[in-house]
C-alpha cells in the first residue's frame, strides 16, 4: 500500500520532531541540589511583599549542571485575611550552586535587555522549554494548593480558639 506524498511528508516531519525533541531532552541534565535549601533561599532573595502578607511559591527545574540550575519561579504574595494576592511575580531565574546549595541567582534584565540577557543567562535548550512570560500550570497549581493549605490552617485555629 503506498501513502499518498501529502501523508508521507507529514509522517516524516512526525518523525524529525519526535527525534528533535528527545535530543533536545537528552541534553537536559538536573544537577543534585537541596530542594529546600532553594526554597528557602528563593522565598528570602527573589521573591518579595508589600503588604506583610505571606509568600507562596513554587519553581520547575528545566535544566543545569554541577555550579547552576535553570529554573521557572513564580510567588504571590498572599493576604489570607482577605484571600486576595498582594504583590507577585513569575521570571527565569539561574541559580548558582555550590556543593548541593544555593549561594546566588541571575535574573534576566528588563525591557529591551530582555532577550539578550536571557541568551546569556540560559543555554539554548533551556530557553526553548522555558515558558514566554506565562506561569507554568503545575507551579500554579502549587502556588494554589500552598494558599489553600494556609486558609484550612487559619479555620481550623478559629475552630478550636471558639471551642
Amino acid at each position: 500500500m503506498k501513502l499518498k506524498k501529502s501523508a508521507r511528508n507529514g509522517l516524516i516531519v512526525i518523525a524529525l520532531s519526535t527525534a528533535v525533541i528527545t535530543v533536545v531532552n537528552l541534553m537536559v541534565s538536573v544537577p543534585s541540589y537541596n530542594g529546600d535549601n532553594a526554597s528557602a533561599y528563593l522565598e528570602k532573595e527573589v521573591a518579595f511583599t508589600n503588604n506583610q502578607g505571606e509568600v507562596t511559591d513554587s519553581f520547575k527545574v528545566y535544566g543545569g549542571n554541577e555550579d547552576e540550575l535553570y529554573i521557572w519561579y513564580a510567588f504571590d504574595e498572599f493576604l489570607a485575611a482577605e484571600n486576595e494576592t498582594g504583590s507577585s511575580a513569575s521570571l527565569a531565574v539561574k541559580l548558582l550552586i555550590e556543593n548541593g546549595k544555593v549561594v546566588g541567582h541571575e535574573v534576566p534584565g528588563d525591557g529591551e535587555l530582555y532577550v539578550d540577557s536571557m541568551k546569556e543567562l540560559f543555554p539554548w535548550h533551556v530557553r526553548w522549554r522555558m515558558p514566554r512570560g506565562e506561569v507554568p500550570l503545575s507551579i500554579e497549581r502549587e502556588i494554589e494548593m500552598e494558599q489553600a493549605r494556609i486558609l484550612a490552617e487559619i479555620k481550623e485555629m478559629k475552630s478550636k480558639q471558639e471551642n
